[in-house]
């Protein structure tokens, strides 16, 4: 009998670029965003994001860790299979440039509404 599932690989750990200097809440919840949109397309997918190398447990952690961020401690890695990862680039882009100043566009004023991104 044939196997229908085909095994998830896990891509290299890419470090997310922060670009602005009080990186923050806003930032945060941004990612957050960005992270549901992906997930809302790609559901058996796994995003991690790791900070200082640790997996965090969900990105409403990254709301405790306090000031000062280490803006090179984030890094990305997103388990799924080889040939379902084409929006992983995508995911990528789309937090550095939730990191950066023009995160704005990320934040929705609607509650429980997906942004259509993927």
């Amino acid at each position: 009998m044939e196997r229908t599932s085909t095994r998830a690989t896990q891509t290299a750990p890419r470090r997310i670029v922060i670009t602005v200097d009080h990186f923050g809440f806003a930032n945060i919840e941004a990612w957050m965003n960005i992270i549901r949109s992906y997930k809302a397309v790609h559901p058996n997918h796994e995003v991690t994001l790791l900070y200082q190398g640790e997996a965090t447990k969900n990105v409403q952690y990254l709301f405790k860790l306090g000031k000062p961020v280490n803006r090179d401690g984030f890094e990305l890695v997103v388990a799924a299979p080889a040939e379902e990862q084409k929006d992983v680039a995508k995911l990528y882009r789309l937090l550095v440039e939730g990191a950066g100043a023009d995160y704005q566009k990320f934040l929705d004023r609607e509650l429980y509404r997906t942004l259509k991104l993927f």
